[in-house]
């Protein structure tokens, strides 16, 4: 008998340790990391701060295509922060509304100013497009 509640509790103890695992769907944001040209932003280190938290909600590498992907528990800014380890690095602030919808985000320094360099550009093109046709005409 003694040996029949051996075995009972040894396998009682093998399925406590069982690591157990569930697959949902959810909405998850993604933040893709690149240098603008061919090089990629691939396995660099990133932490994703909840809002109002100093400890990392979040800490990994991001994936093979340059991605940081996480899950918010609520709403507020979160803040991203990833740098590689030769230095170059960025700090991203995504807003997340109560329904968990990306509401905004910081732009990079090219789409805050995009506006204005296409501005300068259009206004470049008139000049010389007007100093083209006034030189034509003097001749």
């Amino acid at each position: 008998m003694k040996k029949v509640i051996f075995i009972a509790l040894f396998a009682v103890s093998l399925f406590s340790h069982d690591l157990t695992h569930k697959v949902t769907e959810q909405k998850a944001v993604v933040l893709s990391f690149s240098f603008g040209s061919s090089e990629d932003f691939s396995y660099q280190p990133y932490e994703v701060f909840a809002p109002g938290e100093k400890i990392p909600f979040a800490v990994g590498r991001t994936d093979k295509l340059s991605r940081v992907v996480f899950v918010p528990d609520r709403a507020g800014i979160w803040l991203i922060k990833v740098i590689s380890e030769d230095g170059h690095g960025k700090e991203v602030e995504v807003k997340v509304g109560e329904d968990f919808e990306i509401k905004e985000y910081s732009k990079t320094n090219f789409e805050k100013f995009q506006k204005i360099f296409v501005g300068i550009a259009l206004i470049f093109a008139i000049f010389i497009f007007l100093q083209y046709f006034i030189k034509r005409r003097e001749r």
